[in-house]
């Protein structure tokens, strides 16, 4: 899902507690967000590939940025 449908989906209570993962082959990290949806759980980028974020940082910023408050992070 694009960031977009995230924003949707999060105004809507479907998404629950977002987790970042480690992802090793791009050195960076893939954000997955499960709920009640039948849509891809990967953030993705507007051209379907899974969005891979270099930076931490970055990757929970645009949780906050949706309107999470609980983040998991694993490595």
């Amino acid at each position: 899902m694009v960031i977009k449908e995230a924003e949707l989906l999060f105004q809507a209570g479907a998404l629950e507690t977002p987790v970042i993962k480690k992802h090793d082959l791009e050195n960076g990290w893939v954000v997955t967000l499960d709920g009640k949806h039948k849509m891809n759980p990967a953030l993705e980028t507007a051209r379907g590939h899974v969005r891979v974020f270099k930076r931490l940082d970055a990757a929970v910023g645009v949780l906050f940025e949706l309107g999470f408050e609980k983040i998991n992070v694993v490595r």
